[in-house]
């Protein structure tokens, strides 16, 4: 079967198409440029072509998903009034429902990084200090970012993901869920709420 010729973007943007598939289906710890080529049903040549080795076709796929992410969870109201207790509520809302595949993007992120080859922990790690970075802007906007803040923020993180689990279960409600989330944040910062 002949390849259908695509335009350098147009193939870009397909090869990332595919490299999203295989993260979402199988993890970042199946995520290969061997897999996203036998997928894409194209050569690994033509992959380098486009991107340099798979920290970068990886760096590339989760700033393109966080941008669509924290653009859609920004979007929502538009605005960022209220006081920062409702904006967090809001917040910590729109993540519990966001789409399965969204959900596994930050499960790829925040998960277990020891699984993943060691060229990959420096993109894990850059990629959970931007949304961490986004979320600690959130939750305090006057603080000045600190490691501890930082570390805080991986708690909640984690606290999400565990709620998506207790709500999938059914053990709780989204009510339940997000004053357990709340009650988590107000555990680890201090804000006048």
């Amino acid at each position: 079967m002949k390849r259908q010729y695509l335009s350098a973007e147009s193939r870009r943007e397909s090869i990332l198409r595919v490299a999203d598939e295989v993260l979402f289906r199988d993890g970042v710890a199946h995520l290969s440029i061997v897999e996203v080529a036998n997928r894409a049903g194209i050569s690994r040549q033509l992959v380098y072509q486009h991107f340099a080795d798979l920290n970068a076709l990886l760096i590339e796929l989760i700033r393109s998903r966080l941008t669509e992410l924290q653009s859609f969870l920004d979007g929502l109201d538009g605005s960022r009034r209220g006081e920062i207790r409702e904006l967090v509520d809001v917040q910590l809302r729109r993540v519990l429902n966001l789409p399965l595949r969204d959900r596994q993007l930050l499960r790829n992120i925040f998960g277990d990084i020891s699984m993943l080859p060691k060229d990959l922990w420096p993109t894990i790690s850059e990629m959970r200090h931007d949304v961490v970075a986004r979320w600690a802007r959130l939750i305090d906007p006057q603080a000045k970012p600190t490691s501890q803040a930082y570390a805080k923020m991986g708690l909640i993180m984690h606290t999400i993901l565990g709620a998506w689990d207790l709500l999938y279960e059914g053990v709780v409600t989204e009510d339940e869920a997000t004053t357990l989330l709340l009650k988590v944040v107000e555990s680890l910062f201090v804000l006048p709420w």
